[in-house]
């Protein structure tokens, strides 16, 4: 159960991303251009998610909801981002809430747990949660790796854009963070994107504004049981960017200096 437990918490933070239709008035080369040009923003995150799967020694099915959400802004000059992550999760009759401040500076990502700071390694799950610039990132990789189809709306342009699970992956760079968690279980994992897409609001200009990902998969492990395990997964992921390039101020935080490690937090 606890190893069933932990693949799930890797598993769902990860899913927490050609041509240009002709005649729209933008193109490929400005969209890239617009992103590269994004120094710093403000953005504000919303995300659900549901999980269910039978569990193999009781034959219990267990249903796990959680939402949360992201506000922060970022500066890719500096490398510096601050915010506050909430999340919400409910699972076998418990009800878990939390709020952690969060404070970037290049590499290292630090969370504020109940009046002290954390430092939190690069390559777990919250830490990418926390940077909210990987977003910006996230659609510049989608775009050089798939071929899109740009439509005018009323206010701007959008682009929609089917992916699979290992897409998603792909463009937010964590193909080997998951490799690495998964190749230390005793079996192996696999993937079947049900439906997977993509839909990205622009300005005139190629700025994206508005980010929206939905995700339904299912993933099979075998070996950690007689039976394979089905982990059936919804993921819903909105991001809305604002003041794009306007001066932000990110100072680091008191206390940061003598932030511990995130191990702690548990022992």
């Amino acid at each position: 159960m606890r190893r069933i437990m932990a693949l799930l918490l890797v598993g769902l933070v990860v899913l927490a991303s050609g041509c240009i239709g002709d005649g729209v008035g933008l193109t490929k080369e400005k969209i890239l251009n617009a992103i590269d040009n994004i120094e710093t923003a403000r953005y504000d995150q919303n995300f659900s998610m549901t999980m269910h799967f039978t569990e193999p020694i009781t034959n219990r099915t267990v249903n796990i909801t959680m939402s949360g959400r992201v506000i922060g802004m970022f500066n890719k000059t500096s490398g510096l981002e601050t915010g506050n992550m909430t999340m919400n999760m409910h699972t076998m009759g418990m009800n878990i809430t939390f709020t952690w401040p969060y404070f970037v500076n290049g590499t290292l990502v630090y969370l504020k747990v109940d009046g002290k700071w954390y430092n939190v390694p690069n390559n777990n799950d919250i830490s990418t949660q926390a940077k909210g610039s990987l977003n910006v990132d996230y659609i510049e990789n989608l775009l050089k790796m798939k071929n899109v189809t740009i439509k005018t709306l009323a206010d701007g342009y959008a682009f929609r854009v089917n992916v699979t699970f290992w897409e998603f992956v792909n463009a937010t760079n964590q193909t080997g963070y998951l490799n690495e968690a998964w190749g230390n279980l005793p079996g192996n994992v696999t993937v079947d994107t049900k439906s997977g897409w993509v839909e990205v609001h622009l300005r005139d200009d190629g700025t994206p504004v508005f980010i929206e990902t939905y995700m339904d998969v299912v993933m099979t492990m075998t070996g950690i049981s007689e039976k394979p395990v089905e982990v059936h997964m919804t993921v819903h992921d909105e991001v809305k960017l604002s003041e794009v390039n306007k001066p932000v101020h990110i100072v680091a935080p008191n206390g940061i200096e003598n932030a511990s490690d995130f191990d702690e937090m548990f022992w």
